[in-house]
Order: structure tokens, then C-alpha cells, then sequence
């Protein structure tokens, strides 16, 4: 018996790629929402880190200059990068805060006096590294005076040469200045050898002799160098007329053995970190601001931001803290 033609059922190529790119967009679709909710999660545990971090710091600090019985250093009316306390407890004091994991490159403290003309000027102090690494960062403390907007902007670079800034290395994007400061200028990193000499040089836009100077302090015979130069633009290299000064400059060369933390030296005790490993602290700067009349009040600011050393989004967070504390309050 003749058996009636059955007809064959089936999906057309067309039909099947149809389905195919329909399946990979939904695939991709909740790849990225997921990879977007793990990033998010990753973000928020970045920023809670940061934060949770750098508000123990501050507590522990203020906690201790209140607990402190006089303020050794830095002194009424200046900033640095570290607090010496005499406290209390005689195995404690002094007590010592600063930064470690970095070398400085410079001269890390506020000078005797402030400069003057600094405005449309290349200036640059001459310092020979201690240690191999890597320079992000720049640093430079302006004096009382600060010209008002839009003529109140500074540049920082680093060059290398031996007589003068014969290799521009880098330089900075335009900053405002904060008087009576450090004023942080962030360049691309650099890396730095131990035993050659570096040049950071310093330009600003003021009005004035007056205008956005540098503190400066007696240095070595030729130490400095300056020429005119039009802000905002760095030579490849140059020469220049030289003063046995130096500006308060530095630059952190980090040696990759640790990210910058805040520590704590008790006495003669140990030096103890008070943050992990999974943050680092920058611009750690202390100010007195000594009232008459008063035990000593200090100001404390620092930043603290995520290492993210493969520059991943959800590891990019930073924040500036700002707090002050009185002895004996």
C-alpha cells in the first residue's frame, strides 16, 4: 500500500541565526546588567573602605592632640607634613604622626620667609633623590598671599639635569592655590633613580611681586634657578640666573614596597600604620593654628584614595578629610 507523502518540518538557516542573535543579545543583555551590579557592589565597598578608613584616622588623631599636653611641631602659624605631641604618658611622648611607604624628594617643610616674583617665572629647586621609584605628585607651599581669581592659578613640573632642567619630565595642569598651604599638583608618574638629580620648578600667574609666592629657606650655592617665562607653558629645557636658596618643594617617590600611609610613633615604640594595605594617604599636611590663650589647636587634612594600580573604574575613589582638634579641650 502506497503510504501518503508525510511533509518534513524544520527551522530555515535564516530562522535559526534569527534565534541565535535574539539568545545572544538577551546573553549579553544580563552579562553586562550583572556585571553592572557586581562593579556597583565593588563601587560602594571602595567608597564605604575610603571613608571608614579615613574618619578612624581623624578620630584617632584629634582624640590624641586632645589628649596631648603641648604641640612640639610644626609651629604657631605654620603647616607640614607631620605632628610631633608631647603627651601625657611618659613612654608616649612624644608622639609622631606622618607618612610612610614614600621617600621625599625635596624640602618637605615651611621655610624661614616667603619669595617674592614668582609670578611668570620658571623657579626651580635642585635635590638629589635618596631612593629609586616612581613620582606622581608634586607638592609646594604658598605663602599668605594669593591673588584673587582668575590670576590665583599655579603649574608644577620635574626635570632632571645636573647645572639646570636640561629634561622636562613632566609637568602639571593648572591649579588654584590655597594661601598658607600645600598645594598638591599631580603630574603623569615618573620614575626617578637614586642619586640623580631632579629640578621642581614652579610657575604662577599672579599680578604682583606679592602675588602666589613660595616659602623659601637658605639652601646650597646655586641650589635654585629662575628665568622669565610666560605661565602656562614649560620649556623643553633651560638656564637661568641661581640663588642659594630652596623653595619648601618635594615630590613622595614611592618604592613600591607599601602604599603612602598614616603612621604613629609612640615614644620609642615601633612605628604603627593606621591604615591597611588596600588604601593609601596623601597629602598629609598639619597647620597650627596656636591662639593665644589657648593649650594649641592644629588642623589636619589628608586624602585618602583606593590603590588601584590597573586603574579599574570601581577602584577609583578618593576623598580630602579636614578636621582640628584643641590640646587639652
Amino acid at each position: 500500500m502506497l503510504q501518503p507523502n508525510k511533509t518534513q518540518t524544520g527551522y530555515t538557516l535564516i530562522e535559526l541565526l534569527l534565534y541565535v542573535a535574539i539568545v545572544g543579545s538577551l546573553l549579553t543583555s544580563v552579562t553586562f546588567f550583572f556585571g553592572m551590579v557586581a562593579e556597583a557592589r565593588v563601587k560602594n565597598q571602595t567608597v564605604s573602605e575610603v571613608d571608614e578608613q579615613g574618619t578612624a584616622i581623624m578620630d584617632y588623631m584629634t582624640q590624641t592632640i586632645r589628649n596631648a599636653t603641648s604641640i612640639t611641631t610644626p609651629t604657631v602659624g605654620l603647616n607640614g607634613p607631620s605632628l610631633t605631641l608631647a603627651v601625657p604618658t611618659v613612654g608616649l611622648s612624644p608622639t609622631i604622626f606622618n607618612t610612610s611607604g614614600a621617600t621625599t624628594l625635596g624640602y618637605s617643610v615651611d621655610g624661614t620667609s616667603t619669595d617674592t616674583s614668582n609670578s611668570n617665572v620658571t623657579s626651580a629647586t635642585k635635590f638629589v633623590a635618596s631612593t629609586s621609584g616612581t613620582v606622581s605628585a608634586l607638592y609646594g607651599l604658598v605663602g599668605p598671599t594669593v591673588a584673587a581669581s582668575p590670576n590665583n592659578q599655579a603649574q608644577m613640573a620635574l626635570y632632571s639635569g645636573t647645572s639646570a632642567p636640561t629634561t622636562l619630565l613632566a609637568s602639571s595642569t593648572s591649579v588654584t592655590l590655597t594661601a598658607g598651604s600645600w598645594n598638591t599638583f599631580t603630574i603623569a608618574p615618573v620614575s626617578v633613580t637614586s642619586g640623580q638629580t631632579y629640578w621642581l620648578a614652579y610657575n604662577t600667574n599672579g599680578i604682583v611681586a606679592a602675588d602666589n609666592n613660595l616659602r623659601t629657606h637658605p639652601g646650597t650655592t646655586g641650589q635654585t634657578m629662575f628665568a622669565s617665562r610666560t605661565f602656562g607653558t614649560w620649556p623643553a629645557s633651560w638656564s637661568g640666573a641661581t640663588e642659594n636658596t630652596e623653595f619648601s618643594t618635594y615630590a613622595l617617590i614611592d618604592t613600591g614596597a607599601a602604599p603612602p600611609a598614616v603612621q604613629v610613633k609612640e615614644g620609642a615604640g615601633a612605628l604603627v600604620p593606621l591604615t591597611s594595605n588596600d588604601v593609601q594617604v596623601t597629602n598629609l599636611s598639619f597647620k597650627n593654628l596656636t591662639r593665644a590663650g589657648t593649650g594649641g589647636i592644629v588642623q589636619v587634612s589628608f586624602t585618602v584614595s583606593r590603590v588601584n594600580p590597573n586603574n579599574r573604574n570601581e577602584y577609583n575613589y578618593q576623598k580630602t578629610f579636614i578636621g582640628s582638634a584643641e590640646v587639652g579641650w
